[in-house]
């Protein structure tokens, strides 16, 4: 019998292929490739993408203060600090915790470990869903897969683009995907604390609770509202009311404006590019598109689409509630907003983790599955620096490549769920 399975065969030949064959040809082209932010991460070199309006932030939001935080930082100076005031308890506990000297070092050391964990529970996601869909062949086949894994995420470009850039994603990323282990291994309870963590964040992601009231799954829903009601009331404790209510402008606001540069890879971002509208080659880091009407219509519309497709359409499958139900709802979600960068797109490494297990016994398109799986991991998880230079080119929709491989992954998860197994990683009980 051969150590290594055939599965593991086929991992390790499409690491090498997207890891280290498409950088190796993209550098050769002399394009920026994801390989440059892994070695940043591996030297642990960050930027303060998020970091400095947070700080900028903080030093307003103090309760007791005269501080209508968002009127000043958002709306007058133009900064585009567009998270709420409760992730502002990150710095509240810098504040407790260290001198503001030593803030800059222990958020570096926070995010490379934000990164490590969402690799680590991603490699846990994949041992835990092959455990009975695909067992090892030997104790070296285990090992090899988590060690593919491990690699794959490390030239995850959106989850390690998160940490180069010094962003905030980071702990969403990791969140996310402990929470989709926490779901996988029957932890209801923990993945809802870990959800309002998420939602502390960027509130969009407190749907998921809707999401579990659809299902029935009431300690998932009960642990995200308690959790999220504790974590809010600190934040008004500490940072005051008015600014929390202030922050409903700051949505209205990007909601109603988005994003026309080219990293932002949603609808909306496609709607302003192709329509000329916003400056997509160069990130202006004081201004948003002015308000289109046609942007804006095609944006709430998609958004509607979306996540009624991630909301209802698994309702009538039989295993809906399970992992995969899950993944394809937090796809959903990412794509409906109006503004998802690249690195927001880091939730998708666990995503497609879970996808590649449920793959061996949920053919939902044939033949055409894995080769399918295969070609959306490989787009989702490099840096096509070229694409950077259609911008006011009639080939400008090909700048949204991330996106459409995003709901090409979704209508794949959607066909999965369709498709009901005993076989399958879903099959594995989670009470």
């Amino acid at each position: 019998m051969s150590r290594f399975g055939p599965l593991t065969r086929r991992l390790a030949l499409f690491v090498l292929a997207s890891a280290l064959g498409v950088n190796v040809l993209l550098a050769g082209l002399g394009q920026h490739t994801t390989l440059r932010d892994t070695a940043l991460f591996l030297r642990g070199v960050q930027g303060v993408d998020s970091w400095r309006p947070m700080a900028q932030a903080y030093a307003i939001a103090p309760a007791g203060a005269v501080h209508p935080l968002y009127q000043r930082l958002f709306f007058e100076r133009h900064v585009k600090f567009i998270y709420p005031p409760t992730a502002l308890l990150l710095f509240r506990a810098l504040d407790l915790c260290l001198p503001i000297e030593a803030w800059r070092v222990a958020l570096n050391r926070l995010s490379w470990l934000c990164v490590a964990l969402a690799i680590g529970f991603s490699a846990a996601l994949l041992d835990r869903a092959l455990a009975r869909a695909s067992p090892p062949a030997s104790r070296a086949d285990r090992l090899a897969r988590i060690t593919l894994v491990a690699a794959f995420g490390l030239c995850f470009y959106p989850l390690i683009k998160a940490y180069t850039l010094g962003q905030m994603q980071v702990v969403v990323n990791a969140a996310f995907a402990a929470m989709l282990w926490c779901w996988l291994t029957g932890r209801p309870v923990a993945a809802g604390v870990l959800v309002a963590g998420m939602a502390a964040v960027k509130p969009q992601y407190g749907l998921f609770a809707l999401w579990g009231l659809l299902r029935g799954e009431r300690r998932f829903v009960a642990s995200t509202a308690v959790a999220g009601g504790v974590l809010l009331a600190l934040s008004v404790v500490s940072f005051g009311l008015d600014d929390h209510v202030d922050y409903l402008r700051v949505l209205a606001h990007v909601g109603r404006h988005g994003e026309a540069y080219w990293p932002n890879q949603t609808v909306n971002g496609f709607l302003q590019r192709l329509l000329g509208n916003g400056q997509s080659a160069v990130w202006d880091p004081a201004q948003y598109p002015p308000f289109n009407g046609v942007v804006y219509a095609g944006t709430l519309a998609s958004s509607v689409a979306l996540l009624a497709a991630g909301l209802f359409a698994p309702l009538r499958f039989p295993d809906r509630g399970g992992a995969l139900d899950l993944a394809g709802f937090a796809v959903a979600l990412t794509v409906a907003s109006p503004i998802a960068w690249e690195h927001h797109y880091g939730v998708l490494l666990p995503i497609v983790v879970i996808a590649l297990a449920e793959a061996i016994s949920r053919r939902a398109w044939g033949a055409a599955t894995w080769p399918a799986l295969a070609l959306c991991a490989g787009l989702a998880s490099n840096y096509w620096d070229a694409l950077g230079r259609l911008s006011g080119t009639v080939w400008n929709p090909l700048q949204s490549l991330l996106l459409f491989t995003a709901l090409v992954l979704l209508a794949l998860l959607l066909g999965m769920r369709s498709i009901s197994v005993s076989s399958s990683a879903e099959a594995l009980p989670r009470r």
